[in-house]
């Protein structure tokens, strides 16, 4: 998720009326777009807040109408000024509380405890994981070289009056100790600023760590928290120095990404000068045209309360001084190589080890060593000297069956330069090497990891990564963008495939062009795909973690209110005597909007500092990915507009339910739609960040064999084996050397990028505002009249029969039991009516029969509806049907009848003074047919329920003949 910093923080004390008069204090961001915050009095919110509650109520009005209207134009269009007066209205009042808690005037207190808390628990964090550190680099205990340092010349640091700060005094400072002990040199600097300098492999950054760490151990509750930084991330000509250690730390710490409710986040209050002691590492690693500025930079960013440490290698500082001047206030002190009576201390005590004749195994180096006039024997001490080479020779030969003599050989190492180069090629290959019958073997084979690291040492130094920096959210940005454009294209697929996988089917006139409804889509997506493309190459997401607990509240409340809103959609639909069947808001899209309202309040950013391990925040930004990926799928204007095209197949359900596929749309249908919207939706908010860019790239390096699959592990137990270092949640290679030794060595064999890649100047377009204001009339316009032209679909015929006619429905012998006496076909209607004055006479629809015994009789109508173009016949059926029922009291419906809907069935009975007997009328409908029954009977015996249960009898003998088995039901 990524984090919104801010050029200047604004800081104010004092009642509400002082920080209203302040005027405009930060800016939040909310659809992408930034809001500058200002306070407003307690009559100004009360006039948004009415404004809101207006807004409000015309936009749930507009909606509502726009998605229940039958038909019009103008139902697509009330649909979309009705969703955006009240994204307006959340918008208006959004921001009305941010500005109103900032009116308050108390929230430097109510960030004084969260930060405090932070800076607690970032120290915890720290010194767990830099103790960590220092045992992985062997810089604990007896293995820390015994590393001298000595006060730099009086050209690379400020005056002593300026370093003893506050003591007016010109003498120097004993800056002369072992770096052991430097936490103790640094103290007497009463100007809190250090320089540390020495040569390559001098041991700069482990008297850092130690520093740091013997500083985090002896901090108080109020003391500076000590944060290491690497320099070389840092391009002092577009960012300031504190606000780019901000945006560092809420990258190592994603928790500190949290906004603070008041325009800034966590961060900008943490990285303050009271707050935090930077350790700024590899003043030497920033390119060379940067160092000036930066130098320059920190003395214009220091005050009194500025405390840092820097560290670089001793030759290129001394450049920079004479462009720039030194570091303002800042003691230097320069690292010793070292002696060779510690090298050789060293190297008989690093181990047990004896060679095949019992002497110890570095016996014969050492001895060659001792020779004060030989030139190899210089060679040897001054390569050996460095504590990185020392370090590499002990962990070659040391803990591997490998031979130390071979360094003697003067043929292969004629100059110090080839002792230094072998030994460090020779470290992943001795660290993946163990040695025989001791532990197990490694994982990963010596040449299998060499590649891998050659690799990743090559990609980084190519697309400029800071220090090396293995971060698993930056590497193969390439392959990674390509991927991630690739996984964009399958989510519009799939949003095209959904439209097509559903109804309605058929074509549709749009634009003039006749299409498909998912070929009208596809073209409406065409310019959103890019610009989301766009949006691939244009921006980097980085890690985010989240947490549920101090959302379960907001939770709690949107969840009843979206519960209230689908309980009032459901009101909306409950059939009536006047409106049987009411053309009420849509319950499935009640129900998806009120998972959105929920989703979108979901877990917020933790504020609780977490260990920053590479591993962890991989985990933690996976857990972000799959909880909010519906967030994370409308995060920037840029996924807006795909993400509007991915529910476009919902709209279309919807209008489409509403016209031509009304009653057909059934749950179905709409599980379906809106399943498939949400999946697709949740794909598309994972490619919108680190963990799902990082997935699609490593499923692809690692198919392609440039990186292992289980990339995390390879890389955690490279840094076991001493090949890699850790700094915060990124990786290092143990030394740049290394870095430049696996980076000559990297294969050229399939490592060339993916081929799906923009356009430079087409990347810019299709990036700036103009663009996405198009891209937005395009979705608006393209929307509208893609509903309007699914709302003119022809309706389908729907289940249709032509029953036979209406005197073979019935025979002679079930006519003569009802009748009571033999049946004689009438030819003249006598009693047949209902809505129809007189039914119609044809012979295939109507017949009546009565009987000379008595005056009993008996009539079946049958009226099949045909379909047109914009109703089924079923549908006409059913208006036709309700129609004939309503001044009729309906009775209840037989439950074991079939095959029809006999819960349309309508039987009325009773008697009539002009005339004796019981009269029953009944009405069924089934399909597309709707039939009638009349029953008159003036046998004495027979009684209304008698009479009802003999025409209901009738009724289900003449639709089962009717409708025909093989039809169903």
């Amino acid at each position: 998720m990524g984090s919104r910093f801010h050029d200047v923080r604004n800081t104010f004390h004092g009642d509400a009326e002082t920080v209203i008069q302040a005027g405009s204090i930060g800016r939040v961001h909310l659809y992408g777009i930034p809001f500058h915050l200002t306070p407003l009095s307690r009559w100004s919110v009360v006039r948004r807040c009415v404004v809101t509650a207006v807004l409000v109520a015309l936009g749930g009005f507009l909606l509502e109408t726009g998605l229940t209207a039958a038909t019009g134009r103008m139902a697509p269009w009330l649909v979309v000024a009705g969703l955006a007066l009240l994204m307006t209205a959340y918008t208006v009042g959004w921001v009305t509380w941010q500005c109103r808690q900032l009116a308050r005037g108390r929230h430097e207190n109510a960030l004084r405890a969260t930060v405090n808390g932070v800076l607690a628990g970032l120290a915890r964090e720290q010194t767990k994981q830099w103790r960590d550190e220092a045992i992985a680099r062997r810089v604990q205990g007896p293995r820390l070289l015994p590393v001298l340092c000595r006060a730099s010349g009086r050209d690379l640091f400020d005056h002593w009056s300026n370093i003893r700060a506050g003591e007016r005094s010109d003498q120097p400072l004993p800056l002369d100790g072992d770096v052991a002990e430097i936490d103790r040199i640094y103290g007497r600097v009463a100007s809190g600023r250090l320089v540390i300098l020495g040569e390559p492999g001098a041991g700069k950054s482990v008297a850092a760590l130690r520093l740091g760490l013997r500083l985090l151990e002896r901090r108080g509750t109020a003391g500076r928290v000590p944060v290491i930084l690497p320099l070389a991330s840092w391009n002092p000509g577009e960012t300031g120095l504190w606000r780019w250690a901000a945006q560092r730390l809420a990258t190592e710490h994603p928790e500190l990404a949290a906004p603070t409710g008041f325009g800034t986040v966590l961060a900008e209050e943490v990285a303050a000068p009271e707050r935090l002691l930077l350790i700024l590492d590899g003043f030497d690693e920033m390119p060379a045209d940067r160092r000036a500025v930066a130098l320059r930079t920190l003395n214009d960013s220091l005050d009194e309360d500025t405390h840092l440490i820097l560290t670089s290698r001793t030759e290129q500082y001394r450049d920079v001084v004479r462009q720039a001047d030194v570091l303002s206030g800042a003691a230097a002190v320069t690292l010793q190589p070292l002696t060779v009576r510690e090298l050789s201390e060293r190297l008989r005590t690093s181990t047990r080890r004896t060679r095949t004749d019992g002497s110890p195994l570095w016996q014969p180096v050492l001895a060659r060593m001792r020779d004060g006039d030989d030139p190899h024997a210089r060679r040897l001490r001054a390569a050996l000297s460095s504590p990185l080479m020392l370090g590499l020779a002990l962990a070659i030969y040391g803990e591997t069956s490998a031979d130390p003599a071979e360094l003697l050989d003067t043929a292969a190492f004629p100059t110090g330069a080839r002792i230094e180069k072998h030994l460090i090629a020779r470290l992943v290959p001795a660290a993946y090497t163990a040695p025989p019958d001791v532990g197990k073997p490694p994982r990963w084979r010596a040449e299998d990891a060499e590649r891998h690291l050659s690799r990743l040492a090559r990609d980084a130094a190519r697309h400029g990564a800071p220090g090396g920096e293995l971060a698993w959210w930056r590497w193969y940005p390439g392959q990674a963008k390509a991927a991630t454009a690739v996984a964009v294209i399958l989510v519009y697929a799939a949003a095209v495939a959904l439209t097509a996988a559903l109804p309605p089917h058929g074509t549709i006139r749009w634009w003039g062009m006749t299409l498909p409804t998912w070929g009208a889509l596809a073209l409406i997506g065409v310019l959103p795909l890019l610009v989301a493309v766009v949006d691939v190459y244009a921006t980097v997401p980085v890690p985010g973690r989240l947490q549920l607990r101090r959302r379960t509240p907001t939770l709690l409340w949107r969840a009843a209110a979206s519960a209230a809103g689908v309980g009032l959609a459901w009101a909306t639909n409950i059939p009536t005597k006047d409106h049987p069947y009411p053309a009420g808001f849509p319950i499935p899209a009640a129900v998806a909007l009120g998972v959105l309202f929920v989703v979108r309040a979901a877990p917020s950013m933790a504020t609780d500092v977490a260990s920053a391990t590479p591993r962890s925040l991989l985990r933690a930004d996976r857990v972000s990915a799959l909880t909010l990926a519906v967030n994370f799928s409308v995060t920037g204007p840029r996924r807006w507009c795909l993400e509007a095209v991915v529910l476009l197949p919902i709209l279309c359900v919807n209008t489409w339910s509403d016209h031509a596929g009304a009653g057909l749309a059934g749950p179905g249908t709409w599980t379906t739609v809106v399943s498939g919207a949400l999946v697709v939706t949740v794909l598309h908010g994972i490619t919108n960040t680190a963990w799902g860019r990082h997935a699609a790239a490593r499923a692809v390096l690692a198919a392609t064999g440039r990186l292992p699959w289980r990339t995390m592990a390879f890389l955690e137990d490279a840094h076991a084996r001493g090949v890699l270092r850790q700094t915060g949640g990124v990786f290092q290679f143990r030394h740049a050397r290394l870095q430049e030794h696996l980076i000559s060595e990297a294969p050229q064999a399939r490592d060339g990028r993916l081929p799906l890649c923009l356009w430079p100047r087409a990347t810019w377009l299709l990036g700036r505002w103009p663009a996405l204001l198009l891209t937005g009339i395009v979705l608006f316009l393209g929307s509208a009249y893609f509903t309007q032209s699914i709302s003119r679909i022809n309706r389908q015929a729907g289940p249709y029969a032509a029953p036979p006619p209406a005197c073979s429905l019935l025979d002679g012998h079930t006519v003569l039991s009802a009748l009571h006496g033999d049946p004689v076909r009438d030819r003249a209607a006598q009693r047949m009516g209902g809505l129809y004055e007189p039914w119609p006479r044809r012979d295939d629809v109507w017949c009546s029969w009565h009987t000379e015994a008595n005056t009993s009789t008996l009539a079946l109508a049958t009226d099949a509806k045909t379909p047109t173009p914009d109703k089924s016949g079923p549908e006409i059926a059913r208006r036709t049907f309700v129609g004939m029922t309503d001044p009729v009291a309906p009775s209840r419906a037989d439950p074991a009848a079939t095959p029809c809907d006999w819960d349309h069935e309508s039987i009325w009975s009773g008697n009539d003074d002009r005339e004796p007997g019981v009269f029953v009328h009944a009405f069924l409908l089934c399909r597309n047919v709707v039939f009638q029954a009349d029953y008159h009977s003036d046998v004495p015996a027979v009684t209304p329920s008698d009479a009802t249960a003999v025409l209901q009898r009738l009724l289900r003998l003449a639709v089962r003949k009717a409708l025909r088995p093989e039809d169903g039901p």
